[in-house]
């Protein structure tokens, strides 16, 4: 908002027309400093700011020796491009941040699959941890966006894959399902989804939940990591699997683990049971913490059962669990089904059950349908990696500024076309965010990096001068239209005309603060 009204500043500046007060915030004033003939002042709400400029407020007398330098006394050329002027500062704002991000280096995941989800679609469909997707229907696909653009375009339709794998390239096929998403506009549509793909790999924390155990009796605990494998290093877990994986049956095996706090370390002799490297979770009693527990939620069912921090959970109803995600699915699936849910865990060493009753939340779906969400409060000890990451910087100088140019106009043209969408119907209006939720998203940019910091105040300021061109009285889009207007009629509107669409235009702003304001209240309640 800064950036737009200093737009507004120079532009006047540039015209001769006094700018009386720029104000940081509004409201009552912290504090100023009059510079020249500016008063510049902090005020005590931070929720944009102004420029007030001499003669921009209908009906006020001015002092004859004060009208040269007053707003309504330019031309109307130079009234618009000072109007004009603060969505043009942040379009050009946006074009140089994003100058700076494609210089930097824009961190972008690659489309190296860390981890397949046992018993998922894509298990089903072949892929697995580590395969690195070189094409997708034909097209190269580096980046992982690309390869989820074609998916969710691809709902019902068969998508061929050719993946590098262990140095060999493999086709396979997938079909992904429908599902309701968004369009490209925010407008509810039905995308393709291949569930159990992950580019995120998990950490290398273990889980113990047998002392007894041969791992247990070495002294290894839960939230230990391995660090290495025969004197190898491994970073992952998938890692980790995969070169126990090519172990022969009764093959020793060297195992160092860090401690929790990093302070001590351990190393372990471990035999590849007769069942193979498949079998080490049960004969070696090490797991992935993924399905250990880190809390019961307080005042939750699965507290009320007696689940703590430690336990393994083991099966839900029939179904013996090999990942988050199916514990989680399976007590949705069996709250719709009974609204109760039988689970079986570990605690060191003793086999535990407990026939829990679900907690049945109505929740939102970020498409905005009304759904029950069957939940037993259970936190897991799922840590996950960062993905692969490309960066690819850009020095040449007409690459920059043209793809800097390029972002700008498509993000524009999503905001016209899906404010557009809207008016009918095809976007709902509780897409739109206030105050709240730019400070929520700012913030979680901020903690993801510079870059993606920068991003989100590019987006934002693109939205904020793509939104104040609308022709709405009061925003600067509604001050050009008045201007066009004006030069049709030959001669400005009267004072009543412009005091009455001036109140149009401020009942419109309100009424939109208040359903972004709601919007923003309704997602925190959610």
């Amino acid at each position: 908002v800064v950036v737009h009204e200093f737009g507004h500043y120079l532009f006047a500046k540039l015209f001769k027309v006094r700018a009386e007060t720029f104000s940081v915030g509004f409201g009552p004033k912290i504090w100023g400093k009059v510079i020249g003939e500016t008063e510049w002042r902090f005020s005590l709400i931070p929720l944009g700011g102004y420029v007030k400029l001499l003669g921009e407020e209908p009906g006020v007398e001015l002092a004859p020796e004060d009208r040269p330098r007053a707003l309504g006394s330019k031309p109307r050329w130079q009234r618009l491009l000072i109007f004009f002027g603060g969505p043009l500062f942040n379009f050009l704002f946006a074009i140089f941040v994003y100058i700076a991000i494609l210089a930097i280096g824009e961190p972008q995941v690659a489309s190296r699959i860390a981890r397949v989800v046992p018993e998922s679609a894509a298990e089903r469909a072949g892929f697995l941890n580590g395969d690195l997707i070189l094409e997708t229907n034909g097209k190269a696909t580096p980046l992982f966006e690309a390869v989820d653009e074609v998916i969710e375009g691809s709902a019902g339709k068969p998508v061929r894959f050719l993946v590098e794998r262990s140095g060999a390239q493999v086709e396979l096929t997938a079909t992904p399902v429908s599902k309701p998403g968004f369009g490209p506009y925010g407008e509810v549509i039905q995308v393709g989804s291949i569930d159990g793909i992950f580019t995120s790999p998990r950490a290398l924390m273990v889980g113990v939940s047998d002392p007894q155990s041969p791992v247990g009796r070495a002294g290894v605990k839960t939230l230990d990591q391995v660090s290495s494998v025969n004197g190898q290093p491994v970073k992952t877990w998938e890692e980790f699997e995969a070169s126990l994986a090519k172990f022969s049956v009764g093959t020793t095996v060297q195992i160092q683990f860090a401690s929790s706090d990093k302070k001590d370390s351990k190393t372990v002799d471990l035999q590849v049971p007769a069942e193979g490297a498949s079998a080490v979770e049960k004969e070696w009693g090490l797991y992935s913490s993924e399905l250990f527990v880190e809390k019961a939620v307080e005042k939750s069912p699965a507290l009320a059962a007696g689940l703590q921090k430690g336990d393994r959970i083991i099966r839900v109803g029939s179904k013996s669990l090999r990942s988050f995600f199916q514990l989680r699915d399976e007590v949705q699936a069996s709250g719709e089904r009974e609204n109760k849910v039988e689970v079986q865990w570990e605690r060191n060493g003793q086999i535990m059950n407990a026939t829990i009753v679900p907690t049945a939340n109505q929740v939102t779906t970020p498409t905005h349908e009304k759904v029950t969400q069957y939940t037993i409060g259970l936190v897991p000890m799922l840590t996950w990696l960062e993905p692969s990451i490309i960066v690819n910087p850009i020095y040449n100088p007409l690459l920059l500024i043209g793809n800097s140019l390029e972002r700008v106009a498509i993000v524009s043209w999503k905001n016209v076309v899906s404010i557009a969408k809207m008016f009918t119907g095809e976007v709902s209006i509780k897409n739109l965010g206030g105050p709240l939720l730019i400070g929520k998203l700012a913030g979680e940019s901020l903690g993801r990096g510079l870059v993606s910091f920068l991003s989100m105040m590019a987006v934002l300021s693109i939205g904020l001068g793509v939104l104040n061109l609308f022709p709405i009285p009061v925003l600067d889009g509604g001050q050009i239209f008045l201007l066009g207007l004006e030069s049709v009629r030959g001669k400005p509107l009267t004072l009543h005309q412009m005091e009455r669409v001036q109140m149009v235009g401020l009942a419109l702003v309100l009424l939109l603060m208040t359903v972004v304001i709601k919007n923003d209240i309704a997602r925190i309640v959610n």
